[in-house]
Formats: C-alpha cells, sequence, structure tokens
C-alpha cells in the first residue's frame, strides 16, 4: 500500500490580504500567480508569500507551510520551515543571515518530540526573525 502525500499551497492575496490554501497557478499569461479553490475560483496572490504544505502538522493539528515560523515553549528553540533543494526536504533552520544554519530535516517525529507549534510566519511575523529565544 502506497501513501499518498497531499499537495497544496498557501498564498497572500493582493486583493483582501486573506491567506488562501489550494492549487497553485504560476505566472498566467499576465505574470501573475494564483492559488485556485473550489469555493473562491483563482485568486491573484502576492508570488512572494506561497508557500507549499510540508504534509506535517503542529502539536495543535495546524497544517505547517513553508515559511511558518514554529517554537516550543519548553525548548525556546525558533526555526524557520523552507524547502531545501540540495536535500529535497523541507527543513527547520535557525534565524539569521537569511533565515540561518541547517538544523534538520522536518519530521512529524522531531515536530511531536519537541512539541513544535506554529507562531507565526515570516509575512506576517517578521519581528520574530530577529528572536532567538522567546
Amino acid at each position: 500500500m502506497s501513501i499518498m502525500r497531499t499537495i497544496k499551497f498557501r498564498g497572500k492575496s493582493k486583493r483582501d490580504g486573506k491567506w488562501y490554501i489550494g492549487n497553485l497557478y504560476d505566472k498566467d499569461i499576465y505574470g501573475k500567480t494564483h492559488i485556485c479553490t473550489i469555493n473562491r475560483g483563482c485568486l491573484d496572490i502576492d508570488p512572494d508569500t506561497v508557500g507549499q504544505f510540508t504534509g506535517l502538522r503542529d502539536n495543535n493539528g495546524l497544517e505547517i507551510y513553508e515559511g511558518d515560523i514554529i517554537c516550543s515553549e519548553k525548548y525556546k528553540h525558533i526555526h524557520v520551515i523552507s524547502y531545501d533543494d540540495s536535500l529535497g526536504s523541507f527543513v527547520g533552520k535557525t534565524p539569521g543571515d537569511r533565515y540561518g544554519t541547517f538544523t534538520g530535516l522536518m519530521s512529524q517525529k522531531w515536530i511531536n518530540d519537541f512539541d513544535k507549534e506554529i507562531i507565526g510566519n515570516i509575512h506576517d511575523n517578521p519581528e520574530l526573525l530577529k528572536q532567538q529565544e522567546l
């Protein structure tokens, strides 16, 4: 039996500033990026805010996307979620020079073992990147 991974994206609407989740349609004939949803159709999205779903959830059950900032109350280490092309995997990086030093491959076990929770994202909460500890 094979397990299928859910592939979806999140992006912030240029029109209303809200986050939308759906399929990514990048660069239409006008060069615009869209997130297409069943309920809302295709929405014009700020391409700098697009992030893919990692397939993982934080300790509260929230879906984790590229660009999310996660932390654990117990350990106080902040990690920015990004995709590393050279590793072919999502990783957690500590804030710093262009999101810092590689710290590890993402896994549900790592999230659960270290009680990781989403505390924001790099677009709405850039001030969190300046903090090494909460």
